[in-house]
């Protein structure tokens, strides 16, 4: 069964965009939908690593697809994928991986 690991950070960010959408915007069903979706993504992702598109802006190992409004930075890994970080698409994401 292939694996989705998440980074300390890209726990984070799972909270904090779980946030946003529940408190912030007041929709806490809705971020419910959200987290369970972008997570099913990441399941389907990790099946076909490669299917992201390669980010050689952030080294030759990562790889990112979108959800919604995020972007999910990854590395495929011998059973799976790690998501590295979820961040909004409108952010400077090589900047947050580097950091």
């Amino acid at each position: 069964m292939p694996r989705v690991l998440r980074t300390p950070a890209a726990e984070a960010d799972l909270t904090d965009i779980a946030y946003y959408i529940a408190i912030e915007a007041g929709r806490p069903l809705s971020a419910d939908a959200n987290i369970d979706e972008l997570l099913a993504k990441c399941a389907v992702y990790a099946r076909e690593p490669l299917l992201g598109s390669a980010a050689p802006e952030l080294g030759t190992e990562y790889r990112i697809f979108g959800f919604k409004r995020w972007i999910v930075i990854y590395r495929p890994i011998d059973d799976g994928i790690e998501v590295m970080r979820i961040v909004d698409g409108s952010r400077d994401y090589p900047t947050l991986l580097q950091n």
